[in-house]
C-alpha cells in the first residue's frame, strides 16, 4: 500500500461546505483523501491535506469512474466513502410563506420532468453508480464503510424542499445494500444534515431549531469520521440526524 498503514477515503463534491470539512476532518485523524468537485477546489484541497484529487460531476459516471480509478491506482485501495452531493434543480427559492407546514408554497406541480430526472441522478442514482464501483474492491479488502450525505428533509418531507422525498428512496437503498453487503463487512449509514453554517439560514429558521443555531460543517463530518471508524463498527443501515434538534418526528 503506497500510503504506508493509513487507509484511503473518497470524498465526493469536497470543493467546499459539508464535503470539504469531512476531507478535512478524516486527514486529521489519518485517512488519506482522495476528492472530487466540478471545480479547482478540491485540487487545492488535496494539495493542502496530502491526498489526491480529480475534477469531476457525480451525475456523469465517467467521472465517478476516474476518481476511484485515480484512489486505486495512488493507494491501492478505497477504505471509506464519503457519498455528498450538491443542490439539484427543482428547489423553492422563490416560495412565499413560512419555512414550516403546507402555507410554504411553492411550484410543486411545475417541477419539469427533466428537473426530477436530474434530481434523481443527483441525489440517488449517483450513490448507486459509485457504490457499483467500490464495493469489488472493499469486498476483496474484507470490508469498509459508506456515509452518505442526505438531509432532515427526508425524514419530514417540506413543500420548499420536494427534490428530497428521492433521499427517501436512498435512505430505502441503503437500507437494502446494509442487508447484502453486510456479511462482507461493509457498512452504510446516512447522515441528515439540518440547517448548516455554510449557507445563509434564516431567523424563521433558526427560531425552529432547539439549539438556536444551525449546525456546524465540523459537527457534521465529527459524525461522519465517527461512522467511518472502528468505533462505530456495529452500526448500520442507520440515518443518523445532525439537526440541533429541528426535526420533531420521534423515531
Amino acid at each position: 500500500m503506497a500510503s504506508g498503514d493509513k487507509k484511503t477515503v473518497i470524498v465526493t463534491a469536497a470543493g467546499r461546505g459539508i464535503g470539504a470539512a469531512c476531507a478535512r476532518m478524516l486527514a486529521g485523524k489519518g485517512w488519506v483523501p482522495v476528492l472530487s468537485s466540478p471545480s479547482t477546489s478540491c485540487e487545492t484541497l488535496a494539495k493542502e491535506l496530502g491526498g489526491w484529487a480529480v475534477r469531476g460531476s457525480v451525475t456523469a459516471p465517467g467521472d465517478l469512474e476516474a476518481l476511484v480509478r485515480l484512489a486505486l491506482d495512488k493507494t491501492g485501495r478505497i477504505d471509506g466513502v464519503v457519498a455528498n452531493t450538491g443542490h439539484g434543480p427543482g428547489g423553492m427559492k422563490n416560495a412565499t410563506g413560512p419555512i414550516m407546514g403546507p402555507d410554504a408554497q411553492g411550484r410543486l406541480l411545475d417541477i419539469e420532468d427533466g428537473d426530477w430526472h436530474a434530481g434523481l441522478d443527483m441525489y440517488l442514482l449517483y450513490l448507486v453508480r459509485l457504490l457499483r464501483l467500490v464495493t469489488p474492491v472493499m469486498e476483496r479488502q474484507g470490508g469498509g464503510s459508506i456515509v452518505a450525505i442526505s438531509s432532515v428533509n427526508a425524514l419530514e418531507p417540506r413543500p420548499r424542499y420536494p427534490m428530497s422525498i428521492i433521499r427517501m428512496a436512498m435512505h430505502g437503498f441503503t437500507k437494502l445494500y446494509a442487508d447484502r453487503y453486510g456479511r462482507a463487512g461493509i457498512r452504510i449509514n446516512n447522515v441528515l444534515p439540518g440547517f448548516v453554517d455554510n449557507l445563509q439560514v434564516p431567523e424563521e429558521a433558526i427560531q425552529l431549531i432547539p439549539l438556536k443555531r444551525p449546525v456546524k460543517t465540523q459537527e457534521i463530518a465529527a459524525t461522519v469520521a465517527f461512522l467511518l471508524s472502528p468505533e462505530a463498527s456495529g452500526i448500520t443501515a442507520q440515518n443518523m440526524l445532525v439537526d440541533g434538534g429541528f426535526t420533531r418526528a420521534v423515531r
